[in-house]
């Protein structure tokens, strides 16, 4: 959100000295004549806006830090219309921007903020994806501008059309500004209910040092997804996503080549939508789309100042047992009206500090088969199963959770599951499996990089202003918790209100991938509550049905 300079200066002094990397300073808007309407900073960025008839037609902008006598001219992609946004600036510095054209000029003073760079991603690593770890662009990067008309039609390194040049041209030092709203990029594998996985995604492969950025505050990628493979130095800012079939942002590898240093960071995820979910060939827990972001085969992750909104199966760390993902860090995001897997860990070192969780109709953290999180001061209000460590589902053994300074406002940790929570930052703890054979917390926390946590009340002010991708002034208001839907009757698969035999033969027919059959509620034949359908909950559901 853009800054209220009347409510922050007060506390401006103590907010720089909780958060020295994330420097919170006033916008600032100064004209020399009514023609700029609007202007500020944001993070690492400026925008500004004027009156079209005052500056006239042949716009060109420039700018300069303050102190300096040298401008330099903005790129022509980045005006639209009588609007600028101007990304790549350093952080927390003083800029004058000047707006020229054919019937009169202007400018106008800003203050940029810096992003917020703690996490496993930056751990031993500087200068992610195609920008210095000071918000300016890197000397030797390429930046491609991608609009919804020239989406199909861009070249880099022998391949046309960004589905391509993701999937083949191994983009190194690149810089990827995309800009309005994107429609599906040519090539992608369609979304008709003929496909299970992939339907409408995009594939980043064998890239390094790249960043996939939103110009302003209304890139939207609707209806599409991305995911990274074996990429290195990656990050993802400034985007929102919606009703993406599939993914709307991943990362995997292999078991010789993981993702790494990947930061994903200030975005709107909201909850994907697949009209074919449960058709027989699209899984039904796919309505919703599958991970708003998944990772797996990955290693040296930070997740921040996201705001997933409606998910319902928000983030996966590990898709199987079988498979390796380790230090990962989530930290100011916000799990709004989220279901489950905020996030589901399999065989990770997760640190989670300082999130918000508000409303999480399933569960809050999952820790599963011999994962390792670490919960810090993060705020869950009104949340079922906050920490919820266990062997989910057909997990062999669960995973352990330790919890510090965490606050459980209208929510009640279960019993009986394997986290311990505990009075000082510093105490070592033992926190066995709840298998017999599966791996005991092993106090990782111990020995973290470098980094500053606020309270938990404050990291809800700072992640209800910031979190998300760039606001505008007049959506400054800070937003509304998302309220879920209730949960309809448990094995009520065909929403018709109640439970009975219909819905096990629709589930079994189903399971056996029987022509045009449709759940119209899938959740409700969950029962063994590990975000899948399968032969286990058939077998609960006609235990059910019996008992009735």
């Amino acid at each position: 959100m853009f800054i209220n300079s009347k409510k922050l200066i007060a506390s401006a002094a103590a907010l720089l000295a909780i958060l020295p990397q994330f420097a919170i300073s006033p916008q600032y808007i100064y004209a020399e004549t009514s023609a700029v309407t609007e202007c500020g900073g944001w993070f690492e960025e400026a925008y500004a806006e004027w009156d079209a008839n005052a500056i006239g037609s042949d716009v060109t902008v420039s700018y300069a830090a303050a102190g300096e006598t040298s401008f330099t001219v903005a790129d022509s992609e980045l005006i639209r219309g009588s609007r600028v946004d101007i990304p790549g600036l350093k952080g927390n510095t003083d800029y004058t921007l000047k707006i020229e054209g054919s019937s009169g000029s202007a400018s106008c003073q800003v203050k940029t903020l810096s992003y917020d760079r703690t996490g496993y991603a930056h751990q031993g690593f500087s200068d992610i994806g195609a920008y210095n770890d000071d918000g300016t662009l890197k000397p030797d990067v390429t930046v491609i501008y991608v609009t919804n008309e020239n989406k199909d039609t861009i070249t880099y390194n022998g391949k046309t059309g960004l589905y391509n040049i993701f999937f083949s041209a191994k983009p190194k030092n690149v810089c990827f500004r995309l800009i309005g709203t994107l429609d599906v990029p040519a090539g992608t594998v369609a979304n008709d209910g003929s496909h299970n996985d992939g339907s409408n995604m995009l594939y980043l492969q064998n890239s390094s040092n790249v960043t996939v950025e939103g110009i302003g505050d209304n890139t939207d990628l609707i209806d599409w997804g991305i995911e990274m493979k074996r990429c290195t130095s990656c990050e993802f800012r400034n985007l929102h996503l919606g009703n993406y079939p599939d993914d709307a942002i991943a990362m995997t590898g292999n078991a010789d080549i993981l993702s790494e240093h990947i930061w994903v960071h200030n975005n709107t995820i909201e909850k994907g939508y697949n009209q074919f979910a449960g058709n027989g060939h699209v899984d039904a827990d796919k309505a919703d789309g599958d991970g708003s972001l998944d990772m797996k085969w990955a290693q040296y992750i930070t997740v921040s100042y996201n705001e997933f909104i409606g998910c319902h199966k928000t983030s996966l760390v590990g898709g199987r047992k079988d498979q390796f993902q380790d230090n990962i860090t989530y930290h100011h995001n916000w799990f709004n009206g989220t279901g489950s897997r905020n996030p589901r860990v399999r065989n990770a070192h997760v640190h989670s500090f300082n999130n918000l969780f508000t409303d999480n109709t399933e569960y809050g953290i999952c820790a599963s088969y011999n994962s390792k999180v670490f919960s810090e001061c993060n705020y869950f209000e009104r949340t079922k199963s906050p920490l919820y460590a266990i062997n989910m589902g057909k997990d062999d053994y669960s995973g352990t959770i330790k919890s510090f300074g965490d606050v459980f406002d209208d929510c009640q940790p279960d019993e009986g599951l394997a986290y311990q929570i505990i009075d000082n930052r510093t105490d070592s703890t033992a926190i066995a499996n709840l298998i017999s054979g599966g791996e005991s917390y092993d106090n990782f926390d111990l020995n973290l990089y470098e980094y500053t946590v606020q309270s938990p009340a404050d990291a809800k002010t700072d992640i209800q202003q910031y979190a998300g991708r760039m606001r505008s002034v007049a959506a400054a208001d800070i937003p509304a918790p998302v309220i879920p839907v209730e949960t309809s009757v448990s094995g009520d698969i065909n929403g018709d209100d109640i439970f009975n035999i219909s819905d096990v033969v629709i589930l079994q027919k189903w399971l056996i991938a029987v022509p045009d059959t449709h759940l119209e509620n899938w959740k409700a034949g969950d029962l063994c509550d590990d975000d899948e359908l399968d032969g286990f909950d058939l077998c609960l559901m006609k235990k059910k049905l019996i008992e009735k």
